[in-house]
């Protein structure tokens, strides 16, 4: 057995034990096994298993509240499976995005998602995919009020999960038809059918405690989790306290998984039911909890549902003082998070302008292939070579199987920030500086392109392994001590590159996949650095975090 082969099957393992992870609860240790089978993938042409394993880290981000983290990855692994042409893991990647966007209060945005992979997972294998996005709108549709169309999505997926034998995400969808029943149930109270409301909540609580049982025998302990503070919660509503009490000794009988968001539910249910039965001490120290581990998290929901809990704690102990400011400053976070909102937005928007307009590509390459040979093979902004020179330079390259070069891809350190921040015209200027300063590092017999918006590749002829380090971080260095600030004041900038050198038998696409995969990983390990491998010790180091 070849070394990539022993290699790819211990990526394959790795994610499959942090599958499991992620399916019992443990988004802890998904996220641990995940980030060690994305290190070995980056380090060498395993393209699928880069991109599972990228796709991993953003679920169990996501869970754990850590959206920007999760968001990168999985934006840079959607556009690469779009690229290919890949839409198994287009539509898995949609879903994963899906749940990123709905933790993070981006319901409309998560829901448009979810449709989108909806209408890709389309194959029985794909049935897993297929329910959590009809799951991840059934909760959008939750929370916008829109009940009956969630209750038909959740029906149908629990008969589609019931048909496959999918018993952990059953007993997902059925806590969230708890949960429907019971938002149902306060949509009555607040319209003062108050025995509507008892009928419905008592709905919700039985489901629950179904979604609950299930969870047991199947072993998906999220559920127990979850299952368990709502029903702590709805027996409240019944004073029915004692009850109420063992299910939240249960919630701590399964705390080693708990997320932030978990002990955020936690919390102000605490807060909520010890108000209920009048303790009014423990309620208050329950809320300012909540709001403790909230503010660190993405999670807007939970946020507004931990202000608004200690907000009555400290009305009933007659503290209106407090309690305004606990208003108030709710109004400022909504208004906080509302931005953040804004411009979660404004990146999901172009990410999916930039993915129509690369599939209207691949979807149109085929009848443009001869008008696109004659166009110019110059990028007009920075008078480097295009994408075009580009692949046509790799074309050459397989022809020749025994050419020698290397490849180097280059990505700027937070452009988009230099946008928003200094204006789209700074912008090009500093594409252009980047340009200079590119072509002044290399030598003559070397290819510069610009491939993408801020990404740069390098086709390094003939260059011996022990030059390729110095030529990139020569290319590295050029770029942060260039005087940024003579186009603009307060202007830093920086570049993050992935090198890969071509071996016999490698492709000119798969030395690039393998830079591409390190310039991914330079960015994961804190930026502005060159990677032209990953040492074997390193591949198992257990956490890094994208900055």
């Amino acid at each position: 057995m070849s070394d990539e082969t022993t290699i790819q099957s211990e990526i394959e393992k790795l994610l499959d034990e942090a599958f499991e992870c992620e399916q019992i609860g443990d988004f802890k240790k998904a996220l641990e096994l995940g980030e060690q089978a994305f290190a070995m993938a980056a380090d060498g042409a395993h393209e699928d298993a880069f991109c599972d394993a990228g796709m991993q880290c953003s679920m169990a981000l996501g869970w754990m509240g850590r959206a920007e983290e999760a968001i990168e990855y999985v934006q840079r692994i959607l556009q690469r499976v779009v690229q290919r042409g890949d839409q198994v893991r287009e539509a898995r990647a949609r879903t994963v995005y899906a749940n990123v966007l709905i933790e993070m209060g981006l319901d409309s945005e998560s829901y448009q998602e979810a449709s989108r992979a909806i209408s890709m997972a389309s194959s029985p294998d794909q049935a897993h995919v297929l329910l959590k996005a009809m799951d991840l709108q059934a909760i959008a549709m939750i929370y916008a009020d829109n009940f009956d169309a969630a209750s038909n999505m959740l029906d149908e997926a629990l008969m589609i999960a019931d048909r496959y034998g999918l018993n952990r995400i059953y007993a997902t969808l059925m806590l969230h038809l708890g949960l429907l029943n019971t938002r149902i149930g306060e949509a009555e109270l607040a319209r003062g059918n108050k025995e509507t409301h008892k009928l419905f909540l008592e709905k919700g609580a039985t489901q629950t405690e179904h979604a609950i049982e299930l969870a047991k025998v199947c072993g998906n302990k999220r559920v127990e989790m979850v299952g368990a503070a709502n029903l702590a919660e709805f027996l409240a509503e019944f004073g029915r306290f004692e009850e109420a009490d063992k299910w939240i000794e249960h919630w701590y009988s399964l705390e080693e998984i708990a997320t932030p968001s978990n002990w955020v539910h936690l919390h102000y249910t605490v807060s909520d039911f010890e108000l209920k039965r009048g303790n009014l001490d423990a309620a208050l120290e329950a809320g300012k909890r909540a709001i403790e581990v909230a503010k660190d998290i993405s999670s807007a929901d939970n946020y507004a549902s931990a202000v608004q809990r200690l907000a009555n704690a400290y009305e009933a102990a007659g503290d209106h003082k407090s309690a305004l400011e606990m208003q108030k400053r709710f109004h400022n976070e909504f208004r906080k998070r509302s931005a953040e909102k804004g411009h979660w937005q404004g990146k999901f928007d172009e990410l999916n302008r930039e993915i129509e307009q690369v599939k209207s590509l691949l979807q149109n390459a085929s009848n443009d292939m001869e008008r696109l040979k004659e166009e110019a093979m110059t990028d007009p902004l920075t008078e480097l070579a295009n994408r075009r020179a580009f692949d046509q330079q790799m074309e050459t390259l397989s022809d020749n199987q025994n050419a020698k070069y290397a490849i180097a891809v280059l990505d700027l350190d937070h452009f988009k920030a230099v946008n928003d921040a200094f204006s789209h015209v700074v912008g090009d200027e500093v594409l252009r500086s980047v340009a200079g300063c590119l072509i002044d590092a290399c030598r003559a017999t070397d290819l510069v392109c610009r491939i993408g918006g801020e990404e740069f590749a390098i086709i390094l002829n003939g260059s011996a392994p022990s030059q390729i380090y110095k030529v990139c971080e020569r290319l590295r260095a050029s770029i942060e001590s260039f005087d940024w600030s003579s186009l603009a004041q307060g202007l830093e900038m920086t570049a993050s590159i992935g090198v890969a050198q071509a071996k016999n038998g490698m492709s000119p696409g798969e030395v690039f996949a393998k830079a591409d995969n390190r310039l991914f990983y330079a960015k994961a390990k804190g930026r502005n650095r060159v990677v032209t491998s990953i040492a074997a010790m390193e591949r198992k180091q257990r956490f890094f975090k994208i900055i």
